[in-house]
């Protein structure tokens, strides 16, 4: 006896019911938002700021998720791009203006990246006769350390180095700044450094008494390059030195991911920046309300979404990212409930024909 043409067409509809659910269910699974097995912090060289400030937001994260976090030493900020780039790490420290930020998102602006011009004491001093140096200009000829190659310091010091047209008649040296440290020989003249002050490699070397800082043409450098702003060192910052405040530059350094990162680890990153001990462990580092001010441009939406000052716009931005992102849950949920209703239906008609 053939069946009635509404029954067919309600088991088919089942059928199709059960494909939704399942399809939804498998989509959610393989799409959903999670975090990477170990999360990869690309810093810098070890010793160094970025690298001290990787250990930091690493043991926030220990303490909010039960992944591994691993830090990665680099020789800095063109390295960690590439290596954002490639898949080899998950979160980088990089400073405004090193490289292109192509394909990636900044979570937020960390510290203020100052350019120090560190340059030896007998030659800022010389006598008659001897070469004395009193501007960047002077170091033409001279020994000079510009930092490891793929490094912002490096990047930093030949954008200064071409406004002076010293890029090529200085003796320039691709290797760390605390060689200084070590040159007995003094084969090294001045070294361009960019770091935040907190840097404890810049502090260890003017406390040697054997170095100071020289000035930079620092308007004109903030008009000449997009990524620096004006600062000035004060005086006795690192006492005696330097004896006078000075005029110099200064590159924001951002913690960055690529684009289609996690917004769980982009979430995770800002509360461990923000909400636990790093603000006050480094004096520098940029507050919530200096990090919105700032606003870099390709700044990662859950960022402007934790610093939107409307509270109210941001729930609602969140309730309906957060519907976008279950969307195959919705879909699942719906499937099950229809067929929950169709099995009980089934049941109904089944006990009246009885």
């Amino acid at each position: 006896m053939a069946q009635p043409l509404s029954r067919v067409l309600r088991r088919w509809f089942a059928w199709f019911m059960v494909a939704v659910l399942v399809s939804s269910l498998v989509t959610w699974f393989f799409l959903r938002d999670t975090l990477p097995a170990v999360i990869r912090i690309g810093t810098a060289v070890e010793g160094g700021l970025y690298f001290e400030e990787g250990e930091r937001v690493a043991e926030a994260l220990r303490e909010r998720t039960n992944h591994k976090i691993q830090i990665i030493p680099t020789s800095g900020s063109q390295e960690n791009c590439d290596l954002l780039r490639a898949g080899v790490i998950d979160v980088a420290i990089v400073q405004a203006g090193a490289d292109s930020l192509q394909d990636l998102a900044i979570v937020t602006p960390l510290h203020r990246d100052v350019v120090h011009v560190v340059v030896r004491k007998e030659l800022l001093a010389a006598t008659a006769g001897d070469k004395q140096i009193t501007s960047v200009s002077d170091l033409a000829n001279n020994a000079i350390i510009i930092g490891l190659k793929g490094s912002s310091i490096q990047k930093s010091a030949l954008d200064i180095l071409k406004h002076y047209r010293l890029a090529d008649s200085a003796d320039l040296r691709e290797i760390h700044f605390t060689n200084l440290l070590s040159d007995e020989e003094k084969e090294y003249d001045a070294a361009m450094v960019t770091s935040g002050v907190e840097n404890e490699d810049i502090g260890n070397l003017l406390a040697t008494g054997q170095f100071d800082l020289l000035p930079l043409d620092a308007e004109a450098l903030v008009l000449r390059y997009r990524h620096f702003d004006y600062y000035e060192i004060p005086k006795n910052m690192w006492p005696p030195v330097p004896r006078r405040a000075i005029p110099t530059v200064t590159a924001s350094a951002l913690v960055v991911v690529r684009e289609e990162t996690s917004t769980e680890l982009v979430k995770l990153l800002l509360d461990a920046i923000f909400e636990d001990s790093l603000l006050t462990h480094f004096s520098t580092m940029f507050s919530p309300q200096q990090a919105r001010e700032l606003s870099p441009a390709r700044l990662h939406p859950v960022t402007r979404r934790y610093h939107d000052p409307f509270g109210q716009y941001g729930v609602l931005h969140t309730v309906l990212e957060a519907l976008a992102a279950g969307k195959e849950l919705l879909f699942a949920l719906g499937a099950t409930v229809y067929l929950s209703w169709d099995r009980w239906r089934q049941l109904k008609e089944r006990e009246s024909l009885e």
